[in-house]
């Protein structure tokens, strides 16, 4: 919720106006400025939720503490870096906070009584992370923070309202895949279909990785025909990842379970196609339809797919019919339906 759809909003900015200080200070300042209301609704919410419900009583501190991982949210720019074209600095900040969060659990948590410390040193690794990234920000990339106007916030979250829309809409029907399985089935379908997914990640890393990358030059240069060579090249990559997933599936999964376990390569298999039209779609709508400013058009699209991932698991549940593989064959068919309606969107436009 804190992001709010500032991760693509703001980096697709940051991209547009990098060279314009001035515009450049407003754009941070309204982002930070935004999230900042954004996570004290969420702490106040939090807070009431684990003081109200009995669930939590047991270790409310834990999820006290837990909270501290939120400054990571609110604090670390990873859309302004993204947007300078300057992603060595997350990495930096990454590797820092990781390596002094590791250190320290080795010097303060020797006992069992100590498992405090271990959200407590997280979210510290969490602040310093952000209060770094913000030196950065301030001293080497001189952006300066002031008090803005209400409009320009009202119009920061209007902006990237479809966006956040968007985002959580595919949330939706990634996740309730595992919740679905695990309800109907049981845990050890659900372990089996988040094995193949795991390794589907790793097939799906390579176009996201490039999309990120190419992401500000896209929003700058708004150019369609580099975007098609992009997304070809991402989904050849893509492409040949399946082929090898395809043919050593049963190896993998071998080596990964320590048995052959026929269920899971097939779902594997099946999700491969999936993967494979996410690349796509990826490229068809946030690297396309929201740096080319039709942020409205993709998140009619997103709540479609969902609406459609939703009234189709709902069919298979009346009908009695939810397995493993109709839930990995509606996961394949959403994606299907979601490229089918990228591609007529961006016909329509002209795109």
């Amino acid at each position: 919720m804190i992001n709010f759809g500032f991760n693509m909003s703001g980096a697709r900015n940051v991209a547009i106006y990098k060279q314009d200080r001035a515009r450049l200070s407003r754009i941070v300042t309204s982002i930070y400025w935004c999230k900042f209301i954004l996570w004290l609704v969420c702490l106040v919410l939090y807070l009431s939720v684990i003081s109200m419900v009995p669930f939590f009583e047991d270790h409310y501190w834990v999820y006290v503490l837990s909270f501290l991982l939120t400054f990571n949210e609110l604090l670390l720019p990873i859309w302004f870096f993204q947007g300078i074209e300057k992603m060595k600095y997350i990495t930096f900040v990454n590797l820092s906070a990781r390596l002094l969060f590791v250190v320290a659990i080795f010097l303060f948590v020797h006992r069992q009584e100590d498992y405090l410390l271990v959200p407590l040193l997280n979210g510290i690794g969490a602040i310093l992370a952000g209060c770094l990234s913000l030196y950065i920000v301030l001293g080497k990339e001189r952006v300066r923070f002031s008090l803005m106007p209400v409009r320009e916030l009202r119009s920061a979250y209007k902006e990237s309202l479809p966006l956040f829309v968007s985002i959580l809409s595919t949330q939706i029907y990634v996740n309730v895949n595992k919740l679905v399985i695990g309800s109907f089935l049981g845990m050890l379908e659900v372990s089996i279909y988040d094995m193949a997914d795991k390794v589907l990640l790793l097939m799906k890393l390579p176009a996201s990785m490039i999309a990120q990358a190419v992401f500000p030059k896209i929003s700058r240069e708004q150019n369609i025909r580099f975007i098609n060579h992009v997304m070809f090249l991402s989904v050849g990559i893509a492409l040949l990842f399946y082929i090898s997933m395809f043919f050593g599936s049963d190896w993998l999964v071998y080596l990964l379970a320590g048995e052959h376990i026929e269920e899971a390569s097939v779902i594997m298999r099946l999700l491969g196609i999936s993967a494979i039209l996410t690349s796509i779609n990826g490229f068809l709508g946030g690297n396309r339809l929201v740096p080319l400013g039709y942020s409205s058009v993709y998140m009619r699209v997103m709540v479609g797919n969902c609406l459609f991932f939703l009234t189709a698991m709902g069919l298979l549940w009346l009908t009695g019919s939810i397995t493993m593989y109709t839930v990995t064959v509606m996961a394949v068919g959403v994606e299907v339906f979601c490229f089918v309606s990228l591609v007529y969107r961006n016909w329509r436009l002209g795109l």
